[in-house]
């Protein structure tokens, strides 16, 4: 990562997020601000490696933002801060293929675990975040009820093993492919094999697609 750009109207959480980037990534070459326009003009000059953008700016939405690093620069990360946490806000969000979730106001530390992530290639989603997608749509689950659903059917249909199951149930909560590792008593690496599995049979490539795909199958249950 050389360069990071973080765009925040609260220049205490640019502040604090710029710190724990340097922290997570000593050689790049951090830089924040706190509008839309300022965040064009440091395009302008160079492209971060690290997009983070709240959702609201004052000179428009960070969603603009986004979509404009994610068409010109598809191999830059891009995360969302913001203080919002509800479903309208998390799966807009999510459409727009982002890289993280960052949730304003949590501690330093989960927020620098998930910084963390993102280093080793994982997206930036918390458990929090994680819950609420569940949440929603176990409650709207569109033609059938979860409770209508044979997940051994949609299961088998998929071809989906007991194994990588077991693997998107933890992914879908929250865990990370070291902590699935853990719980399953394998490496890391075989964990990624099997989230490079579920991404094609799923026929996704976000975590936050699999984990939507998998509760409309009725593959992934909300656990509280």
């Amino acid at each position: 990562m050389n360069r990071a750009l973080i765009i925040d109207p609260e220049p205490t959480e640019r502040d604090r997020l710029l710190g724990l980037v340097v922290e997570v990534w000593p050689e790049t070459r951090a830089s924040a601000a706190g509008s839309l326009a300022a965040a064009y003009g440091n395009l302008a000059h160079c492209m971060p490696g690290l997009l983070i953008t709240d959702i609201y700016l004052p000179d428009g939405c960070g969603f603009e933002l986004l979509e404009t690093v994610g068409r010109d620069y598809p191999d830059s990360p891009r995360l969302v801060v913001t203080r919002h946490d509800d479903p309208p806000h998390i799966l807009a969000t999510l459409q727009r293929d982002v890289d993280g979730y960052l949730i304003k106001g949590q501690a330093s530390q989960k927020t620098r675990d998930l910084l963390t992530a993102l280093a080793r290639g994982e997206p930036a989603l918390s458990p929090q975040v994680t819950r609420a997608v569940l949440r929603h749509f176990s409650q709207n689950n569109g033609q059938k009820s979860i409770s209508e659903i044979d997940p051994d059917a949609q299961a088998e249909d998929l071809g989906l093993t007991p194994r990588e199951i077991e693997v998107l149930r933890l992914l879908a909560h929250g865990a990370d492919r070291h902590q699935v590792g853990e719980a399953l008593a394998i490496k890391p690496s075989t964990v990624a094999g099997y989230i490079k599995s579920l991404y094609l049979k799923l026929d996704v490539s976000t975590r936050a697609e699999m984990t939507i795909a998998a509760v409309k199958l009725g593959l992934v249950h909300l656990e509280d």
